[in-house]
């Protein structure tokens, strides 16, 4: 009898680690947003949009139209690039980037 009970409380034991395990995944998947979304409420004084795999950020101008200041593409041939083209600025990374490093490449355009 007492070899049944070790049994039963290894099995018991093995079932509630699978649920913990199982319940913990999905919880974190709940809280994964999309790039555009962190990158709008990193930057929530500017507009963002999604266009052909590329984040804008824009703002208004006077004759309210979009004037994109920075482009991000995620490309993962090539390294970490940055274009200048007049005004708009052209960040390309390899891999999605973190907020404390678009905060800081970011900077001196917005």
């Amino acid at each position: 009898m007492d070899k049944y009970l070790v049994v039963a409380v290894v099995i018991i034991i093995c079932i509630v680690m699978v649920i913990y395990t199982q319940r913990g995944g999905n919880s974190s998947r709940s809280g994964n947003a999309s790039f555009k979304d962190i990158v709008q409420k990193e930057f929530p004084k500017y507009t963002v949009v999604e266009r052909n795999q590329t984040i804008m950020i824009c703002e208004m101008n006077p004759r309210n139209q979009l004037e994109e200041l920075v482009l991000i593409r995620i490309d993962p041939n090539q390294k970490k690039n940055i274009r200048n083209f007049g005004r708009r600025v052209t960040f390309t990374y390899p891999k999605q980037p973190s907020m404390s490093e678009m905060r800081k490449d970011f900077a001196p355009y917005l």
